[in-house]
């Protein structure tokens, strides 16, 4: 897949009818300050188009993306922040059950773990959730430029074991220098001509 464009289109508080809706949407999953909007922007080519910091919990509504103007791209809030009050912490899980449970285009979610530590149990909980309710997913373990090849060796069957999942099914994916960014492109491809050919 080439992006020709990509732009921010609106957040939602909850999900519900908006302009557009009814292309396939590929959703992006993780903890807070695992680096969403980081790989949005290297993913998408465009270094402003998702707002980045290195202070967890700055993504708190569920924020569209069209891509190419032929997918949405969703990046839903970070779990797992524990200086967050509760009622937050609670409004942002409720957000993401919402979404996933009622998004009647959602395709696929990218789940990301970081490469440099084990999955945690809320990772964990995320995947037994998509499991649960049969949504495909893919585990794209972020921040691996910051490990040697030899590290992201030990690193992937950790996260494997842990998620219960095979190594084939996880993208090791750096923002910085590009490792994974075509699997992931070929990857959307491949689900929105599927999806596309399911609509038809």
């Amino acid at each position: 897949m080439t992006i020709r464009s990509a732009k921010f289109v609106l957040s939602l508080d909850r999900l519900r009818a908006f302009p557009g809706q009814g292309m396939p949407e590929i959703a992006m999953a993780g903890k807070s300050n695992v680096g969403k909007s980081s790989m949005i922007n290297s993913l998408l080519g465009n270094s402003k188009l998702a707002r980045t910091s290195s202070e967890p919990g700055k993504t708190r509504l569920i924020n569209f993306f069209q891509v190419n103007e032929q997918f949405w791209l969703v990046d839903l809030p970070g779990y797992g922040f524990a200086k967050a009050p509760k009622a937050e912490r609670d409004k942002w899980g409720a957000m993401i059950e919402g979404y996933l449970e009622g998004s009647k285009h959602l395709k696929r979610v990218l789940h990301l773990v970081d490469i440099r530590h084990a999955p945690t149990r809320d990772d964990q909980m995320m995947v037994e959730y998509l499991r649960h309710y049969d949504i495909p997913f893919t585990v794209v373990a972020t921040k691996a430029d910051k490990l040697s090849k030899a590290a992201r060796g030990r690193s992937i069957p950790l996260i494997c074991r842990t998620l219960a999942v095979q190594p084939w099914e996880v993208i090791p994916y750096s923002s910085e220098d590009g490792t994974g960014r075509e699997k992931i492109l070929e990857l959307l491809e491949n689900e929105i001509a599927n999806g596309c050919e399911d609509d038809a």
